[in-house]
């Protein structure tokens, strides 16, 4: 039986899974068909729903491309969070290669955590950060005001930590799960469970201070309101993720082979 070499620091061999996984995210060029995919799935669609057919254009056409892009165009970036991440650990065990990756000098909350970022990274830049740059530039061209840009800077911020989350959770179910199907399922079931708090009138209570109050409160901020509720839900979806990511370098610190 090989256990994994232990690790005098929790950070031991951070870089070069860090470094690995950016590589096959964006080395050769790798990041241009998922651009346009997620340009495909989220900008491109918003944009024609707010502009088709429109002979003069206004800020509040601006406006509503903001609320629509975060409440409709983010939709497929959670689904699409989970498509992505939901083999990171678990591909690395059906392929062996973390029998090899782990018989080096690494901790495992390194592992996780490198995994954890560098899928944040792409996230933040190809999934989230460049169809978002498209609206808000389409936006501003309709004429809304700075205002309003800052307080979309805000939502973005909102639904990245909601993507992260969605992350965090997937990534932890990966080290316990040998399947890649039972983690999809469950991390779906959270998500789904999580946009349905309101459909039951005392689970209805939580919502506004769960992960899944978070899509509301961007639309509500881009719109210039920012709810008290907001900080509550950043900080218990913030508590969450480190609570994911701390078992799943548990899990991954007992994995044997």
């Amino acid at each position: 039986m090989l256990v994994r070499s232990s690790a005098n620091t929790w950070l031991r061999g951070f870089y070069p899974i860090f470094r690995k996984e950016l590589v096959r995210f964006f080395g050769n060029k790798r990041w241009i068909s998922p651009l346009f995919l997620w340009m495909g799935l989220s900008a491109a669609p918003t944009i024609s729903l707010i502009t088709v057919g429109g002979s003069s254009f206004s800020a509040n056409q601006g406006i509503a491309l903001l609320s629509l892009f975060l409440w409709l165009g983010t939709f497929p970036m959670s689904i699409g969070t989970i498509v992505i991440s939901q083999g990171a650990i678990v591909e690395e065990k059906l392929t062996q290669t973390l029998l090899w990756i782990c018989s080096k000098p690494l901790s495992g909350s390194a592992f996780v955590l490198a995994k954890f970022a560098a899928y944040a990274v792409f996230i933040a830049v190809i999934v989230l950060g460049a169809p978002a740059l498209v609206i808000g530039i389409t936006a501003a061209m309709l004429g809304i005001t700075l205002n309003f840009l800052f307080n979309y800077l805000g939502s973005i911020l909102m639904i990245y930590l909601l993507l992260l989350f969605i992350l965090a959770l997937t990534l932890m179910l990966g080290t316990f799960f040998q399947k890649i199907s039972f983690v999809t399922a469950i991390a779906l079931i959270v998500y789904v469970t999580g946009g349905s708090l309101n459909a039951n009138k005392y689970l209805k209570q939580i919502e506004p201070y769960s992960f899944a109050a978070l899509q509301r409160y961007a639309v509500e901020t881009a719109a210039g309101s920012f709810p008290i509720q907001a900080l509550f839900a950043i900080g218990i979806t913030l508590l969450l993720i480190a609570i994911f990511l701390y078992i799943a370098s548990w899990q991954m610190e007992r994995y044997e082979f």
